[in-house]
């Protein structure tokens, strides 16, 4: 049953005016047309300093250009049993409740659960798919929401302002806690590392990748299209994997596949969908590519990697070969059957090595050429 918050109104009824009686901000037009701003770049990873949003068991991933349909995810989701509780990133006010910036409309408001938090720094927060549920239900009748909140109320971080469900578009998925981070300009930025430095207490690593990957797509002005063939598709290939748009195997054909993940992205960036790399889809490119979390590291060391074995290294090359279009299960640095196979799978197809679903010096070479990555450098904090 949703509780009172009428102890909240009067002073959601005084700050209204002047916090939240305005139209819908810039932050809205970004599901349908990121931008970047004077500070940030949309999806730049940021070190902003903030408490960890989820109050328990949790687990999450650099998810923030993730494909969501013909959209990118621009949040992180953060996974964790229903009705643990969510606490405030920062200090701030209330500032949208359940989408709204006007109390009264919010009062008439069935449905429930998403909170945005203005920071007292001019950076915003934003909470979505708290619980909807009764307790030990997924009936849709609770109120995830912390009880005397509205808008204008004063948060302070740490303070308990809901509670993990699975409320909206993510009802029949597992209960999560969708986080997105907003500076003052209105520009969405990827907050993955703030959350990771904000769980572990170790400082976050900015980085950005080097840009020997992209040269040869960026370097030219051949548009590419259907049919066309060579290394400037190969890294047009290995960044749509990079961003969640799968372009089939990466082999430097402009296919079908890699012409409709293409398309899908051009959508996600408000551009022509017209399925061709010109001047316009190239500056898309090199904006997302400044910002992208570096591309794992080609390990230098002369280890072979082989079944059993655990480490970053392994990680790294799971990473590698998932963006090669081999599946060698979750990137956990375990060399287990699954990334065994996947590698098996890439000696048999690129020929010349022994298929013997180890990495050693040939196929970890064999694979940087495959890739165009030889050059990628290690991400240095």
């Amino acid at each position: 049953m949703r509780p009172s918050r009428a102890a909240s109104i009067g002073l959601a009824v005084a700050l209204t005016a002047a916090l939240a009686m305005v139209p819908a901000s810039p932050a809205e037009a970004n599901h349908a047309a990121p931008f970047d701003g004077p500070q940030h770049e949309y999806g730049e990873v940021v070190d902003y300093p903030m408490v960890f949003p989820v109050g328990g068991e949790n687990r999450y991933s650099a998810s923030f250009w993730a494909a969501r349909g013909t959209g990118i995810h621009h949040g992180i989701d953060i996974m964790s049993p229903k009705m643990t509780p969510v606490v405030a990133v920062a200090d701030g006010v209330v500032g949208r409740y359940n989408g709204g910036t006007n109390q009264a409309w919010i009062d008439s408001y069935s449905r429930c659960c998403t909170l945005w938090i203005a920071h007292d720094d001019g950076w915003t927060s934003k909470y979505i798919h708290l619980n909807n549920d009764t307790p030990g239900t997924d009936d849709g009748q609770g109120w995830g929401i912390a009880p005397d909140l509205a808008l204008g109320t004063r948060v302070q971080a740490g303070q308990v302002i809901g509670w993990v469900g699975d409320s909206g578009n993510a009802e029949g998925t597992s209960p999560h806690l969708h986080f997105e981070l907003m500076d003052p300009d209105g520009v969405l930025v990827d907050p993955y590392e703030s959350l990771r430095s904000a769980a572990t207490g170790i400082p976050p690593t900015i980085c950005k990748p080097a840009t020997a990957s992209l040269d040869n797509l960026l370097g030219s002005n051949t548009l590419i299209k259907q049919d066309t063939r060579g290394v400037e598709v190969r890294e047009l290939q290995a960044f749509l994997a990079a961003v969640g748009h799968d372009p089939g195997p990466i082999d430097g054909v402009a296919g079908s596949k890699t012409i409709t993940a293409l398309r899908a992205f051009q959508e996600a960036r408000g551009i022509a969908a017209d399925g061709v790399v010109g001047p316009t889809t190239r500056q898309h490119i090199d904006r997302i590519g400044k910002v992208l979390p570096v591309v794992p590291a080609l390990d230098t060391t002369n280890r072979i990697l082989r079944p059993g074995y655990r480490g970053e290294d392994a990680k790294s090359m799971q990473k590698l070969l998932a963006l090669a279009g081999y599946d060698p299960g979750p990137a956990d640095g375990v060399y287990g059957p699954k990334t065994e196979a996947a590698v098996a799978a890439f000696q048999r197809a690129y020929g010349g090595l022994d298929i013997d679903g180890k990495i050693g010096p040939a196929t970890r070479a064999a694979l940087a050429t495959f890739l165009g990555l030889g050059n990628v450098k290690a991400c240095s904090g």
